[in-house]
């Protein structure tokens, strides 16, 4: 995984250490990937919490 990515998600886990996060490659980027939620509801919450310290944070869906 990319550096950038490496770093973000150790500073994550710093700062959300109940939250599990792991690092995606989709060519051409990495994406840190975290938390798991039962619906898109709780979804957002905790991604208004998180845009505080990273803004570029967003809601996605995985491919099942």
């Amino acid at each position: 995984a990319n550096d950038k990515a490496r770093k973000a998600l150790a500073d994550f886990k710093k700062d959300y250490k109940d939250t599990d996060g792991t690092i995606i490659f989709e060519s051409p980027t990495y994406k840190v990937w975290v938390g798991n939620f039962k619906s898109r509801i709780d979804a957002e919450k905790y991604l208004n919490d998180i845009k505080k310290k990273y803004p570029y944070a967003l809601v996605i869906k995985p491919n099942k």
